[in-house]
């Protein structure tokens, strides 16, 4: 008799030890909240998590589709020209958060606005955040412009390199002048890097692959804050330290626009 009770408890143990792991198995574990995927009262862009930017620039003068060497321009100061190549460095993209707080991507990007497949490009491994605002700078930081020997878009075979002590060319553009003369800028030097600020809090865009339509306005780099004019700043600038390159690059801070931005 004994025996036949000490098997009946046994078994009450073991219905009694399931029941509990199955309720365990079971019950709802408790999930870890992503607060960037939740949030909803935002203006800018929000990576919900580690994510990327696709970046397509598109080039105009002041509305009018940039067509190379065929189509003439009259600048702010009243030249008339024809602009024939057009290459710079799109670079150190860097996002700005509500409370001022920054992410540089350090991305380096060569553009040939003659080649459609140099014009868009992806940033991988943008942080999860909300973005109000961004900069990007027209050329290469210091500290990589005085690196030596660089590969990829840095690589100095790109002919965008002056030499190990003056660095890189940020941004060249050249063509033709009327009365059968021509003109050549490559714009170079610490002092003369273009840095444009471009403000996001127009957008409401939650996406982890974020899509950026960029338009640039070339007429922008001859006018704002001061009128450049072929004839008198000159036709022709190849070192860091012509004055005239500066006037250029501080006109340039405002050359680019966020046409639009979307998930």
């Amino acid at each position: 008799m004994k025996k036949i009770l000490f098997f009946i408890g046994f078994g009450f143990v073991l219905l009694t030890s399931n029941g509990c792991k199955d309720d365990l198995a079971t019950f709802p574990q408790e999930k870890t909240v992503n607060g960037w995927d939740t949030i909803t009262n935002f203006s800018g862009l929000v990576v919900p998590k580690t994510g990327t930017i696709t970046i397509d620039l598109a080039h105009y003068f002041d509305g009018s589709a940039l067509e190379f060497a065929s189509k003439n321009y009259v600048n702010a100061a009243g030249d008339t020209f024809t602009i024939n190549d057009l290459r710079y460095y799109f670079t150190n993209v860097t996002l700005i958060s509500p409370n001022g707080d920054k992410t540089n991507l350090k991305n380096y990007h060569l553009i040939d606005a003659k080649q459609a497949t140099s014009k868009t490009f992806t940033i991988t491994n943008v942080p999860a955040g909300n973005y109000v605002g961004m900069t990007v700078l027209l050329g290469v930081d210091p500290e990589r412009n005085h690196s030596g020997l660089q590969e990829g878009a840095l690589d100095p075979s790109w002919s965008m390199f002056w030499t190990w002590s003056t660095g890189y060319i940020f941004y060249r553009i050249n063509g033709n002048v009327t009365g059968g003369k021509t003109y050549s800028y490559d714009i170079g030097g610490d002092n003369n890097l273009p840095k444009v600020t471009l403000d996001l809090k127009s957008f409401k865009v939650k996406s982890v692959e974020a899509k950026m339509s960029i338009d640039m306005n070339i007429a922008e780099m001859f006018k704002k804050p001061t009128n450049f004019s072929f004839i008198t700043d000159g036709l022709a600038i190849h070192t860091d330290t012509d004055p005239a390159a500066k006037k250029l690059a501080t006109n340039m801070e405002d050359m680019l626009t966020i046409k639009s931005l979307t998930p």
